[in-house]
């Protein structure tokens, strides 16, 4: 029990650092570069590596030790983000050197994120796989309070290049308690056949067939692709409050760290609203909630107002991916997690990249204002739900022993 606690523990840390990343990445970039569309690409190093790897990491992750996945993970992105404090104390960066390292520490992220996945599986069953989802999510979430909140007062201070440095702490911080042996022992993962081109393609074509076979999984997978292309238009949410409503950073952080405590709202809620609704519905009526808060979104001219819509549209967003997130681990069998996993983060990643580049390139054509972008795509988000729903998503059935672990 203790160790596993100190694995979330550790977990939690790194969540801090990806949290710092987040706000200061953009507000990096922007320090060198008005464009939008270079706004948007600095908020997306975690889809575009999800385009690069997913695929690759999810064959990866369920031919190895994930205890030593999460290990190397951790000393690659200590490198990477130590260089990017090293090269952002100057003035004179270019923006291709920020964006080409965030992207390779995004790329190492999905290895990690699969195989936590799969760790995550492996150390908890029952009911307390659904309470590690969601302490990880709300660790997740707090990250984005702390991180955008810190890297804010840096900013505002002249030293938002240290947010690196710090960011790289926590993965030092991450990597010392892993070392602490696995607090398990896998015995469910076979032994595998030796690596080569032929048998990777063949077991990531098993897990891509078992998702297609799964009705119930297909079905969430495409609504979500839907909905993801739709809510790509949030990642103009920094460039709005930075450069259309013309905020300082420290205004910016906290519009950036409601969305963090709405994250946190919305992952100690889920197990009560599965309760109350079903799985599937909790996932349809969030989305709906998400596509509501963007209106709001965009029509804010106060922070107050900015603060609210991000508030619940994060909160909406995380509790149908809480709930998506255990399904998938109760429904798929260990064997085919991690490439199921990878398999389904792909596809969503991908249409967030192209909603998001969709929406930069959007609110460039509407004279960098990308309000109509965003309450846009807010509706489209409110059709999608509606469509879904009188479609069919209603009528899919959910097996009982799924809905009991998720209500326990």
């Amino acid at each position: 029990m203790l160790r596993s606690r100190v694995f979330l523990t550790g977990q939690a840390v790194s969540m801090v650092g990806d949290g710092l990343a987040i706000l200061a990445i953009p507000l990096l970039v922007l320090q060198v570069s008005r464009s939008p569309l270079l706004a948007v690409l600095a908020s997306l190093p975690g889809s575009a590596g999800y385009l690069a790897a997913g695929l690759p990491a999810g064959v990866v992750a369920d031919r190895i030790d994930p205890w030593r996945a999460l290990v190397a993970a951790d000393i690659i992105r200590t490198l990477i983000f130590v260089t990017l404090f090293a090269c952002t104390g100057s003035a004179s960066t270019q923006p291709w050197l920020i964006l080409s390292l965030a992207f390779a520490a995004g790329v190492v992220t999905v290895f990690a994120d699969t195989a936590l996945a799969i760790a995550v599986r492996d150390v908890f069953t029952g009911p307390r796989l659904i309470a590690a989802n969601s302490w990880l999510e709300s660790a997740n979430q707090g990250g984005l309070i702390i991180g955008p909140s810190a890297a804010g007062l840096l900013a505002a201070a002249g030293l938002l290049h240290v947010s690196m440095l710090i960011d790289a702490l926590t993965f030092l911080v991450s990597l010392g308690t892993l070392a602490v042996r696995r607090p398990y022992r896998n015995d469910e993962r076979p032994a595998g056949q030796p690596a080569s081109l032929a048998t990777l393609r063949r077991e990531l074509a098993e897990g891509l067939k078992y998702l297609g076979a799964t009705r119930l999984l297909l079905t969430l997978l495409c609504f979500t692709l839907v909905l993801n292309l739709c809510l790509g238009a949030d990642k103009l949410v920094i460039f709005l409050a930075r450069n259309t409503l013309h905020w300082p950073a420290t205004a910016v952080g906290l519009a950036v760290t409601a969305g963090g405590v709405g994250g946190l709202l919305g992952a100690a809620g889920t197990n009560l609203l599965i309760t109350r609704t079903g799985p599937v519905p909790a996932v349809v009526l969030s989305s709906s909630a998400s596509g509501v808060a963007l209106i709001l979104i965009a029509t804010a001219t106060s922070l107050p107002a900015l603060v609210t819509g991000n508030l619940v549209y994060t909160a909406a967003i995380i509790a149908a991916s809480v709930t998506m997130r255990a399904l998938r681990q109760v429904l798929v069998p260990r064997e085919l997690l991690g490439r199921v996993t990878a398999s389904w983060r792909l596809g969503g990643q991908a249409v967030t990249v192209a909603g998001a580049l969709v929406a930069g390139a959007m609110a460039s054509l509407c004279d960098g204002d990308p309000r109509p972008v965003i309450a846009g795509a807010g509706l489209m988000t409110l059709l999608t739900v509606v469509i879904a729903w009188l479609t069919g998503i209603r009528r899919q059935d959910v097996p009982e022993a799924a809905v009991a672990l998720l209500r326990r």
